[in-house]
């Protein structure tokens, strides 16, 4: 069967400490119920999602992450 989940990295702004990753972790297990999210993994400057493109909403997600306080890098617009 094919494997239809997409990949998505996501930088951080700042190099995460032990302790701040772990405590990412902890607040992360929640948001695994999230319809669409296959995995998180987060290392010290990524946090890689795994998804399901039909179910996931990658700007709620990332608002998500914002109000959270995680470090989300953001992408510049070009106008």
């Amino acid at each position: 069967m094919k494997n239809l989940f997409k990949l998505e990295i996501l930088e951080t702004n700042k190099t995460l400490t032990l302790e701040e990753q772990n405590d990412f972790r902890l607040k992360f297990k929640p948001l695994l119920k999230i319809a669409g999210i296959q995995s998180l993994c987060l290392e010290q400057n990524e946090l890689y999602i795994e998804f399901d493109p039909i179910m996931f909403n990658k700007a709620s997600f990332k608002h998500i992450l914002n109000e959270m306080a995680f470090p989300l890098k953001l992408n510049k617009i070009l106008v």
